[in-house]
Order: C-alpha cells, then structure tokens, then sequence
C-alpha cells in the first residue's frame, strides 16, 4: 500500500502545468516538493486524500519571497511576551512600481493625487501582505487536489477580502479573464497574456511568483489571471479609499497624498486596516469602539 501511495506523489510530480509557460513546467517540479501524501491517509467523502504541508513553504532560492505558510494549527503560532506571530515580508513583489503607477493610471480620478515613489513604494508594502493573506488561503483551498484553479483564487478573495472590495475585485478578475478568452488566435504570438488581459501588471510574473511560493503542485493559468486582476484593482481600490480620505479633510485645492495621511485614512477605514496589518491573526479591522480586532 506504501509502494502505491508513492506512485501517485511521483505521477503527481510529473504532470505539467496547465498553462503555456514553457519551462515554468519543469521548475514547478523543484519546488513542489514540500507538498506530500499524508502518510495515514484519512478518507473523505467523495473520494481522494487530505493533502497537508510537512514544513512551512520556502522558495526554490531559500529567500522570503514566499507565502511561508504552516497549515497546522498549534499554541506555537503565538510568539514570546504574548505577540502575535507576523506575516513574513516578501523580498520581491510580482510588480514594479513603474506597474502600480500604471494600474493608477488606468482611473484618471486616482492621479489627482500625485502620489510620490515614497507612497507608492509604501502602498506596494502593506498591499503585499493582502497578496500573501491570498495566496494562503489560496493554498489551503488547493491542497485537496493539489491543483490551483481560478476558482480557488475566488474563494480566497472571498474569504480575505470584505464583501465590498470582494467583489469589485472578482468583477475585475472576470472582467480579463474575459478579455484573455476573447483575444483571436493570432494574438497569441503578438501579444502578452497582459495585453490580452487588459492589465498593467505582469501575468507572468504573477504566475512565477505562485510557482516559487509553492501554491500548489500545480498551477492553472487563469489563476495567474484572477490574481494579477485582484491585485491590480486593489491597489485602486486601495488608493481610492486614502484619496477620498485626503479630499474631505481638505476642501480646497488639491489634496497632496503623503505617508502619514495614507497611514491616517488606512487607520480610519475599518474594511482594510487589518487587511494591510503584518499580523497573521487579523482578517478585519476595528469595531465599532474603535478597539482593533
């Protein structure tokens, strides 16, 4: 029964990914390995194995770029002093911020601000922690059949995400990956996945990240598509919410968005201050006395 049990995490090993990313097929079997069969299997009941992570998730390069996620639930997650355990900081970004100004862009009613690279480099700091919260989940929902598939990377945003920013981010999701079906054949070789998508950030790139985060063994490439188009809306929606912050504490002229006011009008919109707080724990914000949750 071991003999089989090691047959099936071989042939699971060495199917290819479900994408047209070429050689992506052959780096996912490297860093896949942290994924495993249980060795007592437990039943379920529709068939196949629960599927669980023997060590938190690490990069093919050994960096922090990784979701470095433990799905054992253990009194080991707290840290000394009674703090909380953190996110891990990611080293690299699936994004420039060249792509964030570009994505802001793309609402003319954003670039009223005149947000500075200091900002911008900030927005792209406390967004990768929404992004990490994400591809968590995302991971623990692909565990199953080991398989990352857009309708994975939707429930993860449904569960991460409050049910406003939910969904204008599915909408947004649906929006290119629409766009990316449509696209007429000859597209293929003369543009990008992101050009056919409509978006400003890389799919690729994206899909790389997911493949170096381990997700999951294998990763569908509309997936990459979901959550490239998640992300880019929420760094609007994001920045919508700091600007209209800005524009009603100033009635005249134009409000100029700095570190402190984004931090102030993050602090004050209870749908995203803990969705942007480096605290594993934290999936929403303050209550209604203010107390943080």
């Amino acid at each position: 029964m071991a003999g089989k049990d090691k047959t099936v995490v071989r042939t699971l090993e060495d199917l290819t990914l479900d994408s047209g990313y070429g050689g992506a097929a052959d780096s996912v079997r490297s860093s896949s390995v942290s994924l495993c069969c249980s060795d007592t299997h437990q039943s379920v009941s529709h068939g196949g194995n629960y599927w669980h992570l023997t060590e938190s998730m690490h990069s093919r390069h050994n960096s922090l770029d990784t979701v470095n996620t433990v799905l054992a639930e253990d009194t080991e997650i707290l840290e000394c002093a009674g703090h909380c355990a953190k996110l891990p900081e990611l080293e690299e970004v699936p994004w420039s911020l060249g792509e964030v100004e570009g994505a802001l862009r793309k609402d003319e009613e954003l670039m009223v601000g005149n947000p500075s690279p200091e900002v911008l480099a900030r927005l792209s700091a406390l967004i990768s922690r929404a992004l990490v919260r994400m591809a968590r989940e995302a991971q623990r929902l692909s565990l199953r059949y080991a398989k990352c598939t857009k309708h994975e990377i939707q429930s993860a945003i449904k569960v991460v995400l409050s049910w406003t920013i939910s969904v204008n981010c599915i909408t947004a999701a649906l929006s290119a990956l629409s766009l990316y079906n449509m696209s007429s054949a000859g597209d293929k070789f003369s543009r990008g996945k992101s050009a056919r998508c409509g978006l400003v950030f890389s799919v690729g790139r994206f899909f790389r990240w997911m493949v170096d985060s381990r997700v999951a063994l294998r990763i569908h490439e509309h997936a990459a598509i979901y959550l490239c188009a998640c992300m880019e809306s929420l760094f609007r929606e994001v920045f919508g919410r700091v600007l209209r912050s800005a524009l009603v504490e100033r009635d005249n002229g134009i409000p100029k968005i700095t570190l402190e006011s984004m931090e102030q009008a993050i602090s004050n919109d209870s749908e995203i201050w803990g969705l942007l707080q480096p605290y594993q724990h934290l999936i929403c914000g303050k209550n209604s006395s203010g107390r943080k949750t």
